[in-house]
């Protein structure tokens, strides 16, 4: 007589092993993928704040670089700056304590460049004379005479996010400037 064996399926002790490991591995791919998630978010945090900070400091490079004459530069300090371009277009750059950089054009209202300013280690805005001396401005900002012989500036900037500092700073010698001063005829 011949036995036959009887083939019906999986015992219940493969079965929960094998449940068991689908969910080990489940967990593992779940912790990696959440992870994965976190450092994408994280560095897309960061290159966001690197893009804004840039951005912001470009802005006031360019916007400096179209500066019309010295004279304009009047009231700015280490914390403001004033500027009127070649097509009389005014605008003021302001930074503040609580860590914002904000774009005034003409007499509208203040737009927010960065908020992320690393006010106390920030040098700001400098201004140089044709020798190169800094120009100390006055308790409320260059005089007009200070002014006039603004022939150099500089920005520098330090922006802070979390753990991430970035400071950026160039001097910005205007392309108005280099024509000289405007003569009475001119006028």
């Amino acid at each position: 007589m011949i036995l036959k064996r009887k083939t019906s399926g999986f015992t219940m002790i493969e079965i929960v092993i094998v449940i068991i490991l689908v969910g080990i591995i489940g967990s593992l791919a779940a912790t990696m993928l959440f992870q994965g998630s976190e450092i994408f978010v994280s560095e897309t945090n960061r290159q966001s704040f690197v893009s804004e900070s840039r951005s912001a400091f470009w802005r006031t490079m360019r916007s400096t670089q179209g500066q019309m004459s010295p004279e304009n530069f009047q009231l700015s300090d280490q914390n403001s700056l004033y500027i009127t371009n070649a097509k009389n277009e005014q605008m003021d750059f302001q930074t503040g304590s609580s860590g914002y950089f904000n774009l005034r054009l003409g007499n509208g209202s203040y737009n927010t460049l960065s908020n992320s300013i690393g006010y106390s280690s920030s040098n700001g805005f400098s201004f140089y004379n044709n020798s190169f001396g800094l120009i100390s401005p006055a308790s409320g900002g260059l005089s007009l005479e200070q002014a006039k012989s603004v022939h150099l500036s500089k920005l520098e900037f330090t922006f802070i996010n979390d753990t991430d500092t970035l400071t950026l700073g160039s001097y910005i010698y205007p392309h108005n400037f280099r024509f000289g001063q405007k003569m009475s005829y001119h006028n």
